[in-house]
């Protein structure tokens, strides 16, 4: 299954992502999560450079798929920061992906049912062993929560859970370039649209009073911005052709790997940077975070060798 290893390298991609936007939503950086879904909004305008490879214009339902997928990513995606400013990356960024994952899975299931589809086993079996993996890695230990931590990752998860759905919707209806083009217009749109909500609309246009701070700092800041841009647009350009080529459920749930990855990374960097990272680790925890990535490698084998999962959205 070739969407396997494109969604391992798009993770392993996006991992790197993850621990970039808890060092640049700290205060000293950019700070208003709003601000930094309304910048990365922006960078998805060169994804037109897309439209010479197969794009095709006049599909209505595949143009109305996307642009709703883009849409709810975003939302999403402001979702996902503010729960990763109230608490550690490696906690906050497994449980978005858990929420995901679980309401893909309900909704997978719901199809299922009404299609008169049969749901093998072992598929559940993979899918429980990628999502209890993330929650293992996100659960447990000393780490620390702010207010309404618990309602962004819901709130995320289905956002995200949806956006999937419709981009592989969109995908269906024509093809990845299309499909892949509408829905980043539509991050561009949900972009524009946090101006119509005040607090947003306020951290946005303050964003320049953030920047108030030496040119180092400011030049600093923006090329650590673009770099953590590079990488999740190539992260989510691999992950989003794994979509279109495997079941958005199962390539949603080997999001775990990513977590992974960003647990040990985040591990090195709390050493550095204490304040942003603040990682909580004991040698329990250290075994409780060796269970979860082997329920992973486990999870990942299963989807491998199962060469099933079509009863899966």
């Amino acid at each position: 299954m070739s969407w396997i290893l494109v969604a391992l390298v798009g993770y392993s991609f996006l991992a790197f992502a993850s621990v970039s936007d808890k060092f640049l939503l700290s205060e000293q950086r950019i700070g208003a999560p709003a601000l930094y879904a309304f910048f990365t909004a922006l960078t998805s305008l060169p994804v037109l450079t897309l439209v010479p490879f197969g794009f095709v214009l006049f599909v209505p339902s595949a143009f109305a798929a996307g642009v709703l997928s883009g849409f709810l990513f975003l939302y999403g995606l402001l979702g996902s920061y503010l729960a990763i400013k109230r608490s550690e990356v490696s906690r906050a960024a497994p449980l978005v992906g858990v929420a995901t994952v679980g309401v893909l899975f309900l909704l997978s299931m719901s199809s299922a049912v009404l299609s008169g589809k049969v749901v093998r086993l072992t598929d559940i079996l993979a899918l429980g062993l990628l999502a209890g993996g993330a929650t293992v890695l996100a659960t447990g230990g000393r780490g620390v929560s702010g207010p309404g931590f618990v309602r962004y990752v819901v709130i995320s998860g289905a956002l995200f859970a949806v956006s999937l759905v419709a981009l592989k919707e969109s995908y269906i209806l024509s093809n990845f370039a299309t499909g892949f083009v509408w829905s980043k217009l539509g991050i561009v749109l949900a972009g524009f649209s946090l101006f119509l909500f005040p607090s947003f609309r306020k951290d946005i246009l303050s964003g320049h009073d953030r920047f108030e701070k030496p040119v180092k700092r400011k030049l600093g800041t923006a090329a650590f911005f673009f770099l953590n841009q590079g990488f999740g647009g190539f992260g989510t350009l691999l992950v989003s052709y794994a979509v279109s080529l495997g079941p958005a459920t199962f390539v949603q749930g080997m999001e775990g790997v990513r977590y992974g990855i960003v647990f040990l990374l985040a591990m090195i960097l709390s050493a550095r940077f204490p304040s942003i990272f603040r990682e909580h680790i004991s040698h329990r925890e250290t075994v409780r975070k060796i269970f979860a990535i082997i329920l992973l490698a486990l999870g990942v084998w299963f989807v491998a060798a199962g060469g099933g999962l079509e009863s899966f959205l």
